[in-house]
């Protein structure tokens, strides 16, 4: 290894060259995310202001790092390192919240096609962020130990290798996964695959396994390990609360998942769905740490209790709250972007997918089938000619072949989107 400015370059806990994998990451990201692809719309009109901000501020994890690495030498603690790395978190612990604001969106346009960031993003990241806080928060809460207090020895080490890896699991979770879960909802909607448990347990599975990855990388960070360079005690018991965090994940999330119409979820029902996954991150976390730091953990002292507890509770709004919100923006904006995949197949299964529509709405309470068929019509403005006229005629004969009665209780409701008025 060769020396550098704060410690041994190879070991990846200073500052040197080994910054540059994970931030080259990251900034690519960036880059993708905000690149101008239209021809014919202003780069503001589907890029939005705050949704620049918000990916900007994607590049947070490595001023965290920097905040701690350059207020003294990694391992050595403290009160000034302290006051910085926490007041870093706060500062974008608050650029995640404003993800969930339906402001991040922009216009849909044809050249975006399937690929969605201002979608994608925001429910990605409130993921991706909120299992950072809880992880951390409870890194805290079980292992900071009162020897450690005084010596502020219990504040996170750091390494660039390990961020690195958690950079590819966050790709992972977020990219990797949003364009896979679109796929399978579009390939649901129009020609009835993935309806059972193959396209739920591919969704949930990139979900335990991002979070697995996240988890393990974000752990030698804070421990200041290369991975997969450092054997850990290896407390097997602690397995029992990965497959359990997997059971919740997996099987039991995505069979509720199951029960539902993904565009058309109420946000109570969202938000509970939300709270079963961050408590399956909090058992992941459990067994992660107890696995690799040799036993059980309660918590260690009243410091950890109340300074872990906050960001834990950090985490859990970031999960719970604030992605079930940006889930709410990400369905709605989903709806002319699937109108648009429609207006490109066959004349058969635009019908077939307008008729199920017509019946979901149809089961709905009179309140929210106003408002989602009010989604539906106002998507259908968003699309161009002569796309919007082929949707726009498979809506009307899909409601020509309902039943009487169902028929005339949707075009009540058309009625009033029409005329502008309200229940």
């Amino acid at each position: 290894m060769v020396g550098g400015m704060f410690g041994p370059f190879g070991a990846g806990t200073g500052f040197g060259w080994y910054v540059i994998p994970p931030l080259a990451m990251l900034l690519a990201v960036t880059l993708i995310m905000t690149w101008h692809v239209s021809k014919t719309e202003k780069w503001t009109t589907y890029r939005r202001p705050l949704y620049t901000i918000a990916v900007l501020a994607e590049n947070w994890i490595i001023i965290v790092g920097l905040s701690l690495i350059l207020t003294g030498p990694p391992g050595v603690g403290s009160f000034g390192k302290a006051v910085a790395f926490f007041t870093t978190l706060a500062i974008f612990w608050g650029f995640t919240i404003i993800l969930a604001s339906s402001k991040i969106q922009g216009k849909f346009i044809p050249e975006l096609g399937k690929f969605r960031p201002d979608l994608i993003y925001p429910t990605g990241a409130n993921l991706a962020r909120g299992e950072i806080f809880t992880g951390l928060g409870m890194k805290l809460i079980l292992t900071t130990f009162p020897a450690e207090i005084a010596t502020w020895g219990w504040l996170p080490v750091w390494n660039w290798w390990g961020l690195t890896w958690a950079v590819i699991s966050m790709v992972l979770l977020v990219a990797v996964r949003g364009m896979t879960k679109m796929q399978i909802l579009m390939r649901r909607m129009m020609y009835d695959k993935y309806l059972g448990w193959s396209g739920q347990l591919i969704e949930e599975g990139l979900l335990w396994i991002g979070f697995a990855g996240l988890a393990y990388g974000f752990l030698n960070v804070f421990m200041g390990y290369v991975p997969f360079t450092v054997v850990y005690p290896r407390y097997w018991p602690g397995l029992v609360f990965l497959i359990l965090s997997f059971i919740i994940l997996v099987p039991v999330r995505g069979w509720l998942k199951l029960r539902y119409d993904r565009i058309t979820m109420k946000f109570s029902t969202t938000v509970g769905l939300q709270a079963l996954l961050y408590l399956g991150v909090v058992v992941m976390f459990y067994g992660l740490i107890s696995l690799f730091m040799g036993k059980f953990f309660g918590p260690s002292s009243s410091l950890g209790l109340v300074v872990g507890g906050l960001v834990e509770v950090g985490g859990l709004v970031l999960i719970v709250f604030g992605r079930a919100k940006s889930l709410m923006n990400d369905r709605k904006g989903q709806i002319p972007q699937m109108l648009w995949v429609l207006a490109h197949v066959e004349e058969e299964i635009r019908m077939k997918v307008m008729t199920k529509r017509m019946h979901v709405f149809y089961q709905l309470p009179p309140e929210r089938r106003l408002e989602h068929m009010r989604n539906m019509d106002n998507a259908l403005k968003e699309l161009p000619e002569p796309q919007r006229s082929l949707v726009f005629k498979s809506r009307l004969l899909a409601l020509a072949s309902l039943p009487e009665e169902m028929r005339l209780e949707l075009m009540k409701t058309m009625d009033k989107i029409m005329m502008g008025s309200g229940m």
